[in-house]
């Protein structure tokens, strides 16, 4: 019976796993950790009883085909998922968690729906006004305003409609951070199993910085723990990131929902990745939350 089972192929997560195997030993917990080889084959595994775990941490089940196929058995066997399968279904769905966010008086850009290209090929243009000047323009499923150009043109939403044909699209409006300092006031936040963990991330350059004690007390961005902290109760994930911005009108908004599974990449190893103290440090809690589950079962 492994304290904590983990799959993982994609080949960059294999710091964050060397890092999370060494929290576990340091912490007395019992880890097995999965590749892309034996993740795609773990389902007979956990049917015949030959692999055990009190809790599973799943980072493969979204590339569909053989690393999903095992969803069913997990669930039934695996007593605890460190992220519902179904729960992240739901956030993955953008206009899901923006509707749920602003009813429970979050606020987000202001979103328009557009419908599939399969549904209508050709799509008349609305009124693109309340969107400003600048808005991004994003599949329903995939993508982020953070690492997108953005639109100006009806003629810019066609284009890009015709990269998820099958999907709807989404437009928002785009976001201008304030300056906190010499800093924009854009953030990349982590949360990890009730705990929050908070990056500059400049919107321009993508690259994070970790948010020292001094900066968020002189900023007051422990409010953006409280966000965290509700965000993660509308949710119900143990593990997701999320980007906040200060707007030019001084409004915090919600630029990018609910996100998992996270890039975990090292900043000592990529240049826009996660700044290597804060990954260590969700390591740790993932383990303790494992050890936390050994202890009370």
């Amino acid at each position: 019976m492994f304290d904590l089972l983990v799959l993982w192929a994609w080949e960059y997560d294999a710091d964050f796993i060397a890092l999370l195997q060494r929290s576990a030993v340091m912490a007395g917990i019992c880890i097995k950790c999965l590749g892309p080889v034996e993740a795609a084959q773990v389902g007979p595994r956990l049917a015949s009883g030959e692999l055990q775990a009190r809790a599973l941490l799943d980072r493969v089940w979204d590339e569909g085909g053989d690393f999903e196929r095992h969803i069913g058995i997990a669930r039934q066997r695996i007593p605890y998922l460190l992220n519902d399968f179904d729960l992240v279904r739901q956030v993955w769905h953008k206009p899901t968690i923006h509707y749920r966010l602003i009813a429970h008086g979050l606020y987000a850009p202001y979103m328009l729906v557009l419908p599939s290209v399969k549904e209508h090929p050709a799509l008349a243009a609305p009124d693109l006004t309340p969107l400003g000047a600048r808005f991004s323009i994003k599949s329903v499923i995939s993508g982020g305003s953070g690492v997108l150009k953005p639109g100006t043109t009806w003629q810019d939403v066609l284009t890009r409609r015709m990269d998820w044909p099958h999907d709807q699209t989404l437009l928002q409006r785009w976001v201008d951070p304030q300056l906190m300092g010499s800093r924009r006031a854009w953030f990349r936040l982590f949360y990890a199993c009730g705990s929050t963990f908070i990056c500059w991330q400049d919107d321009l350059t993508h690259e994070q910085v970790a948010v020292t004690p001094e900066e968020e007390s002189r900023y007051y961005l422990n409010v953006l723990r409280g966000m965290m902290q509700q965000i993660a109760g509308l949710c119900g994930l143990n593990l997701f990131s999320t980007e906040i911005a200060l707007d030019l009108n001084g409004q915090w908004q919600i630029v990018d929902y609910v996100n998992d599974p996270c890039d975990y990449r090292l900043k000592t190893t990529t240049k826009n990745g996660v700044p290597d103290e804060i990954v260590q440090a969700i390591c740790e809690r993932i383990v303790a939350y494992a050890k936390k589950l050994k202890i009370t079962n």
